[in-house]
């Protein structure tokens, strides 16, 4: 029996149109006689005409969120019968068990009617243009990594990512959306240089838009041996089940596995494939720039071996790749750093929300490129994540990785919505509260500049008043030490919430440039920005900020000083309207570098807001 080995479970919800429920909807597939479980059975989700889907996790457990929209569902596994259930039958229990029936294998049809092995994947060449969209097209993905050592789990990462692909050019683009990671800070960042398992880019190619694997190509199937094992059903269709393995006197490093054909229009349902024996010592390390790089950086990396399975969905009579998951076995030495380790590296991608049109093409400033690696991503592994649109249930087996690497590093408590703010680019930064202290931590580069490109909590005031807090910025990786690179900064922002341009007051404590705490006042005017900066002995300060009529004024103090000192005051027309007052944060590097991205946690304490 074939099963679908996935890690994960991803639900990407619609962006028109629901069905209302209450609650959210837990489920298990298992097999109708013995109560297996079946890992990774696909999902359909059917609404309105629409259809988006999501697989059973290796537990074979799934999970529909609360507000997806869906009529009704099905649910497929390769050999066994196919079950459609309502939307009424799934919503009456917390947790539904759906039973599939298995499928017998069709050897008898293989047998009265022999096939040529060889043809059958000669049809399937022939027909991978006509199987596969020749027009633009784009998905959005979701993405996760794991590299560990032995039983050492040094990083996982996961982000969801726009995809969009070009037939015609042979090319595809990614574009993150956003992401998180998670590693252990005992160890050093190990691919900040370079990354050995290629990222996302290694397994969003792994469909035939942009090409084919050696085992479907037509000057390399006379390396192979294929055979036709048997026939099985998947969703009411039926498969050959082909395998195939490099033949004997081939001196180079190619695929042993199986394909999954549909006998009816001989397209490619899934493929699972590892190193075969017989290339292994033939296997290439590496080439092009990545072997450029590993020399300057005196690494000496060896692939032991891989194994990829990559999966199909029929959507309008195209065959669209839904998932795709490698795994590299590596050996990986760098005597600079200390380094000697035997390396698995494991990703996995998962499209759902498939072939939809391309109205805006990724821009090269927003494209995810090779030297954007999954290290760079924000670090705090916070629960509300994936906000309203994505519901990811990982195995007990992930959530164990990512405990056990929490606990390492004495990481935070959890981060949470504010319940009683408003957001403003609530994906840039982290938000928690101990009782009465609030803690704001920027995750992602945020630019306080012509637009509003950061990040902030707020109240909507029309009044005049006063707002104040102690706040003490410190790095986020290590409490006892001060941020030491970049513009990171955190303070109290009053903010227009009316017009197109950017008017606000901004007061805040951090770097500008230097490790050197400093105190900045910014005034910004139809977004154009003055700011006057003063040097501090330390970063834990009292700021203030009052506001009566159309003037503001800013103070600050040091901890153990009770007087308040004025920095400035301003006359400004905008104070006039509705405002948004509350807490920010500010996070600007002059590079791209693996290490320019925040480490920084600022926490407001004894904080008061009120109208005067």
């Amino acid at each position: 029996m074939h099963r679908l080995k996935l890690l994960f479970l991803f639900s990407f919800l619609f962006s028109t149109g629901f069905c209302q429920r209450n609650k959210e909807l837990h489920g298990i597939v298992l097999d109708n006689h013995s109560k297996a479980v079946l890992a990774g059975a696909s999902i359909l989700l059917y609404h309105s005409g629409n259809i988006t889907g999501l697989v059973a996790n290796k537990e074979g457990r799934f999970e529909i969120g609360g507000t997806a929209p869906f009529d009704s569902i099905r649910v497929s596994m390769i050999g066994y019968h196919s079950a459609v259930l309502s939307f009424e039958n799934l919503n009456n229990s917390d947790l539904s068990e759906i039973l599939l029936v298995a499928a017998p294998s069709l050897l008898n049809e293989v047998v009265i009617k022999p096939v040529n092995p060889i043809e059958v994947v000669k049809k399937v060449i022939a027909n991978i243009p006509a199987n596969q969209p020749q027009t633009n097209f784009e998905n959005n993905g979701f993405y996760r990594e794991i590299i560990k050592d032995k039983e050492n789990y040094f990083s996982i990462a996961e982000a969801v990512f726009q995809s969009q692909y070009f037939p015609a050019a042979k090319n595809y683009k990614l574009k993150l959306i956003r992401g998180r990671s998670k590693e252990d800070v005992s160890y050093t960042r190990l691919f900040e240089d370079f990354h050995p398992g290629g990222g996302p880019q290694a397994v969003a190619g792994s469909g035939f838009v942009i090409n084919v694997p050696s085992f479907l190509n037509n000057k390399d199937i006379n390396k192979f041996n294929y055979k036709i094992d048997s026939v099985v059903e998947f969703d009411g269709r039926q498969l050959y089940h082909i395998s195939f393995d490099q033949k004997d006197g081939v001196k180079e490093a190619l695929d042993k596995g199986y394909m999954l054909i549909d006998m009816d229009d001989y397209a490619v349902v899934c493929y699972e494939i590892h190193n075969s024996p017989e290339g292994t010592p033939y296997i290439k390390n590496l080439t092009g720039t990545d072997k450029i790089f590993a020399a300057l950086l005196n690494i000496d990396l060896k692939r032991k071996g891989w194994h990829t399975r990559v999966d199909f969905t029929k959507i309008d009579d195209k065959w669209i790749m839904s998932h795709a998951e490698t795994e590299y076995a590596i050996s990986y030495k760098q005597p600079k750093k200390h380094l000697d380790l035997d390396l698995t590296v494991n990703i996995e991608l998962l499209y759902t929300d498939l072939f939809k049109t391309v109205n805006k093409e990724i821009s090269k400033e927003e494209e995810w490129k090779k030297k954007d690696i999954v290290a760079d991503l924000p670090t705090a592994f916070d629960e509300t994540f994936w906000g309203n649109k994505n519901i990811i249930s990982p195995t007990q087996k992930v959530k164990d990785i990512i405990a056990a690497i929490s606990k390492n590093n004495n990481d935070l408590p959890v981060a949470n919505t504010l319940s009683d703010w408003k957001y403003l680019n609530p994906n840039l930064f982290l938000t928690y509260k101990q009782n009465d202290t609030i803690i704001l931590i920027p995750i992602m580069k945020c630019y306080w500049k012509d637009e509003a490109q950061g990040g902030m909590i707020f109240h909507e005031l029309d009044d005049d008043f006063v707002i104040e807090s102690k706040i003490t910025v410190t790095k986020n990786s290590a409490d006892s030490d001060l941020p030491d690179r970049g513009f990171q900064q955190a303070g109290i922002m009053v903010r227009s919430a009316d017009g197109p341009k950017e008017n606000y007051i901004m007061l805040s404590l951090g770097t500008g440039g230097n490790s050197n705490p400093k105190i900045f006042l910014k005034r910004t005017s139809d977004s154009k920005s003055k700011t006057e900066v003063n040097k501090l002995d330390n970063m834990t300060e009292w700021l203030r900020i009052e506001k009566s009529g159309n003037k503001i004024t800013a103070f600050f103090r040091a901890e153990n000083d009770m007087r308040y000192k004025k920095i400035d005051e301003y006359d400004l027309a905008w104070l006039g309207g509705k405002l948004e007052v509350g807490l920010a944060t500010f996070a600007a590097f002059s590079g791209d570098g693996p290490k320019m991205k925040p480490d920084m946690k600022a926490v407001f304490s004894q904080f008061i807001i009120h109208a005067k």
